[in-house]
């Protein structure tokens, strides 16, 4: 009988893994367009249904970036295409911008890089998704957010320095530190693509794009480091003999890649392969079998260096537990433990919790790690993270994804959504999509059991922010995973609503009322800077990120797009219905700080406006534009002044006749998607814009966009404000957090700058440049070639001491050395001999 149960749930198990990896496979491939990806996972997820646990949440928010970043074909552009892209920018900058200076134009990050909750139920900073820790120092460490970049740590995480703010790509999936030279790093990304830093990752150059998928895991031959192996979600198990400059698939068997280990004997050739089959390879990857006895789901892979022989396989079942597997002969055979209807990867601490059958994120959270100096001391992750002190036979749950669930268990609270865990020596590492935790004495289990070491870590993914007209500012955000959380006078941040956090504001009268909602439009209140909340009634069901307003005017008069805008006079105790129905949710709403009966809306490529509000069929429909919406911004002291930023190909438009008639607003914008705008009422028209690389300033007296990047990390802006009271622009980033900086000014010429006066010689060079200044201050310094590409990063450097920087690898041509600090960008040609 039990062998007829395995032979059924085997075939069933495959045509559900068949169609749920259908679209994410569509997904990594890159070659269909988001239209065609959305129509297959919306039928899946009409099959399987879209509660939580079922992958629907994790789809949205891929939906919602790709829909914002979509070129005019239809298509999502290429890491390679950026990585150029934002060299020809640097190239165009640094040839029509010589003596490129912001006065105060210099952004500073204003956090989270910590987090405090009071009424918010799943607190974390921001998520992490892949650890390197140098096995004979473990205070040396590197880490990687999703969108955020890559982050070193000398002192165990106590501190963290950000080493790729300058790149073209800020994704990261995977980090490996050379076990023989600790200051090469390897970083894996999207579409396969490979990074490689021989410098301590001051610079990176790109080894390889291996084709579609995330780069899941690298690994590093400490016997040869020239030999590297790397498995690529959807893309399969590869193999390169030369540091990474080429690499080949090791196993045609394997279309796609999870987990790659070493046989932990000291000999590393024997190396374990999963996708969804296991393989195995006895001759450092020349030839790979594939091991029998599996279902088809994705799997990931555990051994020990207390017993080599021991192999463990975590397999999942549509994103649920599926079986775990043992062999103590190294794969030659393997036990099915018993876990029969039991699920390791949902949200409850009982595995048999029948509301908690099939749910799970995997292979997105699902990992397994075996202790070192114990084979029976398994550990396994899923949302929450369990143990073993039987070689897997039996587990007890070693941490809540809830705070208050935790202290109750006595067991420790780590983020939801586990990611990875990795033992390193004695500790235990968890990388979550709160951040990243670690339990130092992993056999003692109570309320302590993890400790948090994402202090410093800013890597905070804000879809949007709401900034109050005070100074000091109050800040609210809402964020992927972590919620929404309010910055308050002081600079402190609290974390006070729970899930996705989504739009959000400050009452326009009370800095100490804030609104929030979570996806798909649920409402929330705090008259009490989030201390408490409370649920606002919900009028519908809204897009992934619903749009949700206040009159300028009257704070009690609240506005939210459904498929119709719906209006409440109290605060949001009742709506009514003010539009007819869109045909669909609708993506953006804006209320004019003029007239609050002047409103624009936005679903996709359709905008609307309304001159009244309360008249149902006012809302007209406007055109001269081409792609979807992705911003809005009304100009703050003319309502026919509005500016939108497209995806189509002309980026960013403008109306002064209420949406009569359009004029081209790109310019000189480079090749970048235009995420965010805002009007600053400055007497000149000043238009700001974000990008997913960059901010950019206009204004009547200019023709061209004017670079005001200074400081700013190449991370996507998701919502600009202004606070005119503390005349600062603040950005909201997706994966850097808040950031703010004083609004552009050009009054100071490039002479009154004092970083103009920094000597350079000598130039031409041929060995080195030095670098010296008579001020006692802090730069950064960037050297780049003709093209634009990278050559030099060094930050935090004091002048007042000649900086000497090695030239003598650099081909004979022209560069250009880039000077930066709070006051503003200087840019000096250097000729190399």
């Amino acid at each position: 009988m039990m062998k007829h149960y395995y032979l059924i749930l085997a075939f069933v198990m495959s045509i559900c893994t068949a169609w749920s990896q259908d679209y994410r496979q569509m997904i990594a491939a890159g070659t269909y367009t988001v239209a065609e990806i959305q129509a297959v996972a919306e039928a899946h997820f009409a099959e399987v249904g879209t509660g939580r646990g079922k992958g629907y949440k994790p789809y949205k928010r891929w939906e919602y970036q790709a829909l914002r970043n979509v070129d005019e074909t239809g298509m999502l552009k290429s890491p390679e295409f950026y990585y150029q892209e934002l060299q020809n920018y640097n190239e165009y900058i640094n040839e029509n911008f010589p003596l490129a200076r912001t006065t105060v134009g210099a952004w500073e990050q204003m956090g989270p890089d910590s987090w405090n909750a009071t009424s918010g139920w799943n607190p974390g900073v921001g998520r992490i998704t892949s650890i390197a820790v140098e096995e004979t120092n473990d205070n040396h460490m590197i880490v990687g957010g999703e969108t955020g970049g890559v982050w070193r740590s000398l002192d165990a995480g106590s501190t963290w320095t950000v080493l790729t703010d300058d790149l073209s790509n800020l994704n990261v999936y995977a980090l490996t530190i050379d076990p023989v030279v600790n200051t090469t790093y390897y970083w894996g990304s999207t579409s396969g693509t490979i990074f490689k830093s021989t410098d301590s990752g001051a610079t990176w150059n790109v080894l390889n794009d291996l084709g579609p998928g995330n780069v899941n895991k690298i690994l590093v031959d400490p016997t040869n480091t020239n030999k590297l192996y790397c498995s690529i979600e959807n893309g399969g198990i590869f193999k390169s003999i030369d540091g990474g400059v080429t690499w080949n698939r090791i196993s045609p068997m394997a279309s796609n890649g999870y987990d790659i280990e070493f046989k932990p004997d000291g000999l590393y050739n024997t190396i374990y392969a999963s996708g969804n089959g296991v393989f195995i390879s006895t001759n450092s990857g020349t030839t790979f079998t594939q091991l029998s006895g599996f279902f088809s789901g994705p799997k990931m892979i555990g051994t020990t260096s207390d017993d080599p022989e021991i192999l463990y396989v975590l397999e999942a079942s549509d994103g649920a537990f599926g079986n775990l597997y043992k062999s103590i002969d190294s794969g030659i055979s393997f036990t099915v433990l018993d876990h029969l209807g039991k699920n390791y990867f949902g949200y409850s601490s009982d595995p048999l919790d029948v509301q908690d059958a099939g749910l799970g994120q995997a292979p997105r959270d699902m990992d397994i790690a075996i202790s070192p100096t114990d084979a029976l001391d398994v550990h396994i992750a899923g949302i929450n993270t369990w143990r073993s002190t039987d070689g897997g036979v039996n587990f007890s749950i070693t941490s809540q994804w809830t705070p208050g669930g935790a202290d109750q268990q006595n067991i420790g609270y780590c983020h939801a959504d586990v990611d990875l865990i990795m033992f390193v020596n004695d500790k235990l590492y968890a990388g979550t999509d709160g951040g990243i935790f670690v339990a130092e004495t992993p056999t003692v289990v109570n309320s302590q059991y993890y400790r948090d070491l994402t202090v410093g870590l800013g890597v905070r993914q804000f879809y949007k922010i709401g900034i109050s007209q005070t100074n000091p500012v109050i800040v609210t955000g809402g964020s992927q995973d972590n919620g929404t959380s309010i910055m308050d006078a002081n600079g402190d941040w609290t974390d006070w609503l729970g899930a996705d956090g989504m739009e959000c504001f400050i009452d326009k009268n009370d800095s100490n009322i804030v609104y929030g909602t979570s996806q798909f439009g649920n409402l929330y209140k705090s008259v009490n800077s989030g201390q408490f909340l409370t649920a606002i009634t919900t009028p519908a069901s809204g897009n992934w990120i619903t749009p949700f307003e206040q009159d300028p005017n009257n704070p009690n008069t609240l506005y939210t797009g459904y498929r119709n805008v719906y209006k409440s006079i109290n605060g949001g105790t009742s709506w009514e219905t003010v539009s007819q129905d869109f045909g669909g949710n609708l993506n953006h709403l804006k209320v004019s700080d003029v007239n609050g009966n002047i409103q624009y809306a936005a679903r996709g490529s359709n905008l609307y406006k309304n001159n009244f509000v309360g008249v149902i069929d006012n809302w007209n429909q406007l055109s001269g534009f081409s792609g979807s919406i992705n911003s809005i911004a009304i100009h703050p002291s003319n309502p026919n002044k509005v500016a939108i930023a497209t995806t189509g190909n002309q980026k960013v438009y403008v109306t002064t006749n209420g949406g009569t008639s359009w004029a081209s607003y790109k310019f000189n914008l480079p090749n970048f998607s235009a995420q965010a705008l805002v009007w600053h009422d400055n007497g000149n028209d000043g238009l700001y814009l974000g990008m997913n690389y960059g901010v950019y300033y206009i204004d009547n007296t200019f023709t061209e966009w004017q670079p005001f990047s200074n400081n700013l990390p190449n991370v996507i802006i998701s919502e600009l404000e202004i606070n005119y009271e503390d005349n600062k622009l603040y950005a909201g980033t997706y994966g850097r957090g808040l950031w703010r900086t004083n609004v552009f000014d050009e009054t100071l010429s490039v002479a009154d700058l004092e970083i103009n006066s920094i000597a350079m010689y000598p130039n031409p060079a041929s060995k080195e440049v030095i670098l010296s200044w008579d001020k006692s201050s802090e730069v950064s310094i960037r050297i780049y070639d003709a093209l634009g590409k990278l050559m030099y990063f060094s930050r935090n450097d004091n002048l007042i001491d000649p900086k000497r920087i090695d030239v003598s690898n650099y081909t004979t041509g022209l560069y250009f050395v880039k000077i930066n600090n709070n006051n503003g960008v200087v840019t000096k040609k250097l000729s190399v001999k």
